[in-house]
């Protein structure tokens, strides 16, 4: 399966938003802001989901992605992923290690084989 690692190990081609945008469908992005309402209890809209990515630099980013401490701090260190950081595992990246095991595995097979 490919892949396109996120800073924080998320595999974006896993992504329902990515996939959404990549394929332009209003109607993928329609039921994924719906499915994510119900699943996070938050209020996503059809136009909230577009992202190619938290490594791109244009415009197309999911919401929280523009905020996420976990990109800031990968873009400041001008690092692929966590993986690479000195200082993997920390606290930023702690909720998706501790919530998405696929993510966790993925960024420490990094970090062992880097070592």
């Amino acid at each position: 399966m490919e892949t396109h690692i996120a800073y924080c190990g998320l595999n974006c081609y896993e992504c329902l938003a990515y996939i959404a945008t990549q394929k332009n469908d209003d109607n993928e992005r329609s039921k994924v802001a719906e499915k994510w309402t119900k699943l996070y209890k938050h209020n996503f809209k059809t136009e909230d989901i577009n992202c190619n990515g938290c490594l791109s630099e244009g415009l197309l980013v999911f919401g929280h992605c523009k905020v996420c401490e976990v990109r800031k701090c990968n873009k400041e260190k001008k690092i692929k992923n966590c993986g690479y950081c000195v200082d993997y595992p920390c606290n930023n990246v702690g909720f998706i290690i501790n919530n998405v095991p696929a993510a966790k595995t993925r960024l420490d097979e990094i970090k062992n084989s880097l070592t």
